[in-house]
């Protein structure tokens, strides 16, 4: 019992690293404009249709599953980076001063 219960520990352990290290390895793409939003968002939408497909084929459907709502939450997450973006290159600086002409 002891083994399943680390095996269970190390593989959650690994599919937690691996979804952080490539949501991070994404959010750097993105600051370093080598791709866009919209391609990474897209990408994540691929994984999730695949994902739905298998668990609607049984194929270890509670697996595939909580894979494809995990990265639903990866995908909102991208998402939410790009509005946050978009808001503070909008975004007056605070305490700016605009110029009155005379």
């Amino acid at each position: 019992m002891a083994d399943r219960d680390d095996e269970i520990r190390t593989l959650l352990g690994e599919g937690q690293a691996a979804l952080w290290l490539g949501e991070s390895l994404i959010l750097a793409l993105l600051e370093a404009n080598i791709l866009d939003t919209d391609t990474i968002l897209e990408a994540i939408d691929i994984v999730i249709a695949a994902k739905k497909a298998k668990a609607a084929e049984g194929s270890h459907s509670d697996v595939a599953s909580a894979a494809a709502t995990q990265l639903a939450s990866v995908s909102a997450s991208i998402a939410a980076a790009k509005t946050d973006a978009a808001t503070a290159r909008v975004k007056p600086a605070r305490g700016a001063r605009q110029k009155h002409s005379t």
